[in-house]
C-alpha cells in the first residue's frame, strides 16, 4: 500500500525522536528559522512524562507549528490539543525495541529521515549504565525498510562519543560522523537535516485524490519511489529530458507510460487537463483546444473537429475511455480520477511544499 493511501496519521519523510521536550523545542525552533516548510514533512515523537507540563508545550507546538504531526503521552484534550495531528503515544509503544522501532517506522517514508538523540533515557528497555543501546532500536527501524532504508542521523551533547561508543555505532552499521553536536543546532544540526531531506526528495507532488482531497507532498527520485506513486494515482505527469511523461494506473500500454516532447500538442494538453483537475477547473474548451493545434484563422467548425479527433488521440492512451469528459463544450478529467503532477522542488517557492 502507497504512502498515499495510508489512513490516519500519515509517514511523512522526516521523523524526529527526543527524550525531553524541551531538547526537541529547540531543534524545531532551528529548523523553523530556516526552512519552516518542512515541519511540513516532518513528525516529532516525544517520549516524556506525561503530565501538565507535557501537554502545556504540545499546545505551544500546535500552535507555532500547524502543520507538524506529533506523537507524544498527552493527557488533556480540548482546544488545540484536539487535533488530528496529535497522536498519544502509549504506554505499549515503549514497552520494548521491537514495539518502538515498529510505532516510528510506522511513521516514516520509504528513503526519510530519521533523527534520533542518541540517549533516549525515558525509554524503559534501554538501561541507563548502557545509554548508547538506544541506536540499536535505530538500526532496528532502518532494517524494517527491505528497498529504501531511512538515512539514520543522531544527537548529542557528550563529549567524545566516539571513544565511548564509537566501535557500538559501528557494530550497528553507523559511522561515528552520524552523530551531530546538539549544541550546534543553528550552525550543523538544521543545514544538515534540510540538506539530507532535499537530496531523498527533490520534487513535489501535487495531486487531488478525490475532487475533496487535494494537497502537495515531498517526492523522491527513484523508481521505487515512482511506482509507489503511480499505483496510488489514475494519471500522473512527470518531468522528462525530453518534456513530459504521463504515467498512472489508467494509463494504456505495457509499460504504463508515455512520453511526450516537450512543446507537442499532446504535452500541452495533457498538462492543461491536469492542472485544470488541481485547480478544480471547469475544463479546456473545445475551440480553445482547436486554436491552438490547428491552422490560423481556421473556422469555428474546423477547429471542433480537430479538437474532437485530438481528444481521441488522448483518449486512446488511456484503459477507460470516460476518463476525459466533455462538459458545457469543454474537454476535463473525470471527477473519479486521482490524478497529480510532480516538479523539481528547485523550481517552486518553499511554501510550495506546504500541505494545502
Amino acid at each position: 500500500m502507497a504512502w498515499l493511501d495510508e489512513p490516519g496519521f500519515e509517514r511523512r519523510p522526516v521523523v524526529f525522536v527526543e527524550d525531553h521536550l524541551y531538547h526537541t523545542a529547540d531543534l524545531l525552533a532551528a529548523v523553523a528559522s530556516v526552512r519552516p516548510d518542512l515541519l511540513a514533512s516532518s513528525t516529532v515523537v516525544g517520549i516524556d512524562r506525561p503530565g501538565p507540563d507535557t501537554d502545556a508545550t504540545i499546545a505551544l507546538w500546535r500552535s507555532r507549528y500547524p502543520a507538524l504531526q506529533i506523537v507524544a503521552p498527552v493527557t488533556a484534550r480540548g482546544g488545540v490539543l484536539d487535533s488530528p495531528l496529535i497522536r498519544l503515544l502509549e504506554p505499549s509503544d515503549i514497552g520494548d525495541s521491537a514495539a518502538f522501532a515498529r510505532t516510528v517506522a510506522g511513521l516514516l517514508r520509504p528513503g526519510g529521515l530519521l533523527v534520533q538523540d542518541v540517549q533516549l533515557s525515558t525509554l524503559p528497555f534501554v538501561p541507563a549504565d548502557r545509554w548508547w543501546e538506544s541506536i540499536y532500536f535505530a538500526a532496528t527501524v532502518r532494517g524494517m525498510f527491505a528497498s529504501r532504508p531511512p538515512t539514520v542521523r543522531f544527537l548529542s551533547n557528550k563529549r567524545g562519543y566516539s571513544a565511548t561508543f564509537g566501535r557500538d555505532l559501528l557494530d550497528a552499521g553507523f559511522d561515528p560522523r552520524d552523530v551531530m553536536d546538539k549544541s550546534a543546532l543553528q550552525e550543523i544540526v538544521a543545514p544538515a537535516v534540510i540538506a539530507l531531506f532535499d537530496r531523498a526528495f527533490p520534487h513535489v507532488l501535487d495531486a487531488r485524490l478525490t475532487p475533496a482531497s487535494a494537497g502537495s507532498w515531498p517526492a523522491g527520485a527513484l523508481e521505487d519511489d515512482r511506482r509507489e506513486i503511480e499505483h496510488a494515482l489514475d494519471l500522473v505527469l512527470w518531468p522528462s529530458g525530453s518534456g513530459v511523461e504521463l504515467g498512472g494506473k489508467q494509463v494504456a500500454g505495457s509499460t504504463g507510460r508515455v512520453t511526450f516532447k516537450t512543446g507537442s500538442p499532446e504535452a500541452e494538453t495533457w498538462t492543461q487537463l491536469v492542472g485544470d483537475a488541481l485547480a478544480e477547473g471547469t475544463g479546456l474548451p473545445v475551440v480553445d483546444v482547436g486554436q491552438r493545434i490547428g491552422p490560423a484563422h481556421a473556422a469555428r467548425a474546423e477547429l471542433t473537429n480537430l479538437a474532437a479527433r485530438h481528444a481521441h488521440t488522448l483518449r486512446g492512451r488511456l484503459k477507460a475511455a470516460d476518463a476525459i469528459v466533455t462538459v458545457n463544450h469543454a474537454y476535463r478529467l473525470s471527477d473519479h480520477l486521482r490524478v497529480g503532477v510532480v516538479t523539481a522542488a528547485h523550481l517552486r517557492s518553499p511554501s510550495g511544499r506546504d500541505r494545502g
